[in-house]
This record gives structure tokens, C-alpha cells and sequence, in this order.
């Protein structure tokens, strides 16, 4: 048997396609159909006609040869119509995301409305969890030290049900809540917009999915790119 374009892990094969069922929205900095390098407008490439706005077109920009939207400052990317919820059932984000360093404020890698940062690292800290707009209060994951993540390209991911969250990092499982942000409608990716603030970092793509994607298909999405980003 011949198997090619694939990652063989132990017993494991992971092909190099992206999963793709299930998608409620899928941008991307480096796809001429989602962004062709200029305007505000980022076209959602899963077919469900779910656009994003940047906040402001300086936000693209080219990060040592990687296409990405530029959140280290002021500016984020919003849903601009039909935005959908997080399922209670089970949802997904995941994103290819450069963090910065700096912990003087929240950095709010996806924003949900009404309420709550389903991933977001604490103010002052490098702790990995989730933000409760309602009970105003932060609620770690477990995975208390991301300060290695900083200034390096990695697939950070969150999936969630009415039950609670798990959070992965380059397809390993790195922490859990029980606190969720499912039932709340996507709002904002790369930090928060009114006012700009809470800027995570610069971010090449973004998935959501209406269902817990397993483990597996996380890492095959993981193993489609990470040859994009030199990880």
C-alpha cells in the first residue's frame, strides 16, 4: 500500500486535508476566495455565506512569509450577518494564532454574544481559560503557563457542549472548564471591539464547527497546516 500526503504518528495516519464537515464558518488569510489582500470584507469559505468584517484593512498583513490578520493592536474581525450560536450540543473553534507576550491586559483569542471569551488568557497572567461575562469572573483550565507560546505560530482550539469546555494546543489536550460559553452567538475573533482591546495577536485562519470535533480530527487538522506556519 501506497500512502501519500499523510502523517504517520505510531499507529496512527493523518491525512493533509482539513475536515470540513460540519463547518459553521471557515476564513482564511492565505485563500484569495476568503481574503484577496485588500478591503474589509473576509468571505466565509464553508458555503454557509457567513462573512466576517475586519475592523480596519491594516489589519492584513505578511508575518515572516505568512499571510494573517494583524490583532496585536487595535484591530479584530467580526461577524457581519447570520452569525450562528454555539451549539449546547457541541461546538469547535479552532484557529492558527501568533500570541503576544504581553500579559498588562486580556487577550481574547474568540468573543461570544451576549457573553463570555470561550478562549482568552487571564490579565497578568499566562493562565489559559475561560471569561463569564455574567458572573464576571475567570475560570482557568488547568493549563496555567502559555509564556512559550508567545511570538510563535500554533493551532489553538476550544470545544464545548453544555457540559463544559476542552482546550487543545497543536492537538494535544492541554486543560478543561466546566463553564461554557455554548448557547451564546459568535461575535468577535483576535480580542474584543468595542473598544478595541484585549488583542491576542495576529491570526492566519478560523474555524467554527457545530459539533465536538474528536481528538483525532483536531490533530488532522493540525497536520494539514502546521507545514504553512514552520511548526
Amino acid at each position: 500500500m501506497i500512502i501519500s500526503g499523510a502523517t504517520i504518528i505510531g499507529a496512527d495516519v493523518y491525512d493533509a486535508t482539513i475536515s470540513t464537515n460540519n463547518l459553521s464558518i471557515y476564513v482564511d488569510a492565505d485563500n484569495a476566495a476568503s481574503y484577496p489582500g485588500s478591503g474589509t470584507t473576509v468571505t466565509d469559505l464553508s458555503g454557509n455565506g457567513r462573512t466576517q468584517n475586519l475592523s480596519n484593512s491594516a489589519a492584513y498583513t505578511v508575518l515572516s512569509g505568512v499571510k494573517c490578520f494583524d490583532f496585536s493592536g487595535t484591530y479584530v474581525m467580526r461577524g457581519a450577518s447570520a452569525v450562528p450560536t454555539l451549539s449546547t450540543s457541541g461546538f469547535t473553534y479552532i484557529a492558527w494564532a501568533q500570541m503576544i507576550s504581553s500579559s498588562t491586559s486580556w487577550r481574547t483569542l474568540f468573543r461570544s454574544n451576549p457573553a463570555d471569551h470561550p478562549l482568552i488568557i487571564e490579565l497578568g497572567s499566562n493562565r489559559l481559560g475561560i471569561y463569564d461575562n455574567t458572573a464576571n469572573t475567570f475560570y482557568p483550565s488547568g493549563y496555567n503557563d502559555v509564556s512559550a507560546l508567545a511570538n510563535t505560530w500554533a493551532q489553538w482550539v476550544v470545544t464545548g457542549n453544555s457540559s463544559g469546555q476542552t482546550f487543545y494546543i497543536n492537538g494535544q489536550q492541554v486543560g478543561t472548564t466546566v463553564q461554557t460559553a455554548a448557547g451564546n452567538a459568535h461575535d468577535y475573533t483576535g480580542g474584543v471591539g468595542v473598544p478595541n482591546s484585549q488583542s491576542f495577536g495576529y491570526v492566519a485562519n478560523m474555524f467554527l464547527y457545530n459539533q465536538i470535533l474528536s481528538a483525532d480530527r483536531i490533530r488532522q487538522n493540525y497536520y494539514a497546516l502546521k507545514g504553512r506556519f514552520g511548526v
